[in-house]
């Protein structure tokens, strides 16, 4: 698994509006031994001006968030950073969705049945892209 310290300035963003999927993201990648800064947002709003400032490795990014939504926050990131690594995540698996996300220049996605070993797993090959 890529390590984030070893990468530009190892640090993740997880933008979702769900606090309990924030802290399973968080327990998944602190239980990998990967360091390295989280930042936090519950909008898509916040996710971008967060983006701003800085200039996450990765983002997990929720596609339905009030305020602003995934693709919405998506594509503001990705006008900053072409090159940003982003994850999208769902509760649904509204393949269309998830397909928009993917071809906007998502890197992954993860639908929100998932475990702690798959959001690594998930991470680790968009992180080795």
């Amino acid at each position: 698994m890529a390590s984030l310290t070893q990468s530009k300035n190892g640090s993740i963003l997880i933008a979702d509006d769900s606090e309990a999927i924030r802290v399973l993201i968080k327990e998944a990648i602190a239980t990998s031994g990967m360091k390295g800064k989280i930042f936090e947002a519950d909008d898509g709003v916040d996710a971008v001006k967060l983006f701003k400032e800085f200039r996450p490795e990765l983002v997990i990014l929720d596609i339905f968030m009030p305020k602003a939504d995934g693709l919405q926050a998506l594509k503001a990131m990705l006008v900053l950073d072409k090159k940003v690594k982003i994850i999208i995540t769902s509760s649904t698996d509204n393949q269309k969705l998830v397909s928009d996300g993917i071809k906007l220049g998502a890197r992954g996605a993860l639908l929100k049945q998932f475990d702690k070993q798959f959001v690594l797993h998930t991470i680790g090959n968009v992180l080795n892209q």
